[in-house]
């Protein structure tokens, strides 16, 4: 029982606050982050300069924001607030083509993109995910980047090491996917998986999983500079 107590209150500490375009956006969206109680959501509003004041008064933990308001800058708008506020972590919620736009707002310092047409579900484990620190990206965005990394010319020097497999996985732990996910998307066991993972440590020197993890996190936070060099 005390253990469950100190959970919920470790977890009480996450503040969301909620950025949307429109009142309907702003109250959906606060609505199924409250409902869940691990969250407390201390702020709401759906234009960018109640935004912004709200932002620098509460210095939320996670912030859902629509940052394409009022025609505004909004991969520019991203970039200011990811180096105002270093310690929040920024979930992109949009209705904007994730193909277009979520490579460039991750870039810009973003944690992670979802569309605004996804599940109530997808969403809390969004906000879970970028929370925990992970970055989330939607299965599109995971195949997108997969394509790009089966053009071996574009990779960093040291990943061509790798075999084809070992390269999808390699790609998919890099987009924060699990073990699990890695099975269903590649339609492998979880024995063969695992045994990828071993090889790619062995070849690319990661001591530990845990190293496999960061190393591959910040790979796929520079693929976009890889492909345009």
């Amino acid at each position: 029982m005390k253990k469950n107590a100190t959970a919920r209150a470790v977890f009480a500490l996450c503040r969301v606050m909620v950025v949307g375009d429109t009142c309907v956006s702003e109250e959906g969206m606060a609505t199924i982050v409250g409902r869940d109680k691990r969250y407390q959501v201390c702020g709401r509003a759906h234009g960018f300069y109640d935004a912004g004041e709200l932002i620098r008064q509460h210095k939320p933990d996670v912030l859902l924001i629509e940052p394409f308001l009022e025609d505004r800058d909004g991969i520019r708008w991203i970039e200011d607030l990811a180096k105002e506020y270093p310690r929040t972590r920024i979930l992109i919620v949009s209705r904007q083509s994730e193909r277009i736009y979520a490579e460039r707002v991750l870039q810009a310092g973003a944690a992670g993109y979802w569309m605004k047409n996804g599940s109530e579900e997808e969403l809390l484990r969004a906000v879970e995910m970028v929370a925990a620190g992970k970055i989330y990206v939607s299965p599109l965005i995971t195949s997108l980047a997969l394509e790009k990394f089966a053009h071996r010319e574009s990779l960093p020097q040291g990943l061509g090491v790798l075999t084809d497999r070992e390269l999808a996985v390699f790609t998919l732990i890099a987009a924060e996917q699990g073990v699990g996910r890695i099975v269903t998307a590649l339609g492998i066991g979880r024995t063969t998986v695992e045994t990828h993972c071993q090889n790619i440590k062995l070849k690319l020197g990661y001591p530990n999983a845990e190293a496999l993890k960061r190393g591959a996190h910040e790979l796929f936070r520079t693929t976009r500079a890889w492909q345009s060099s």
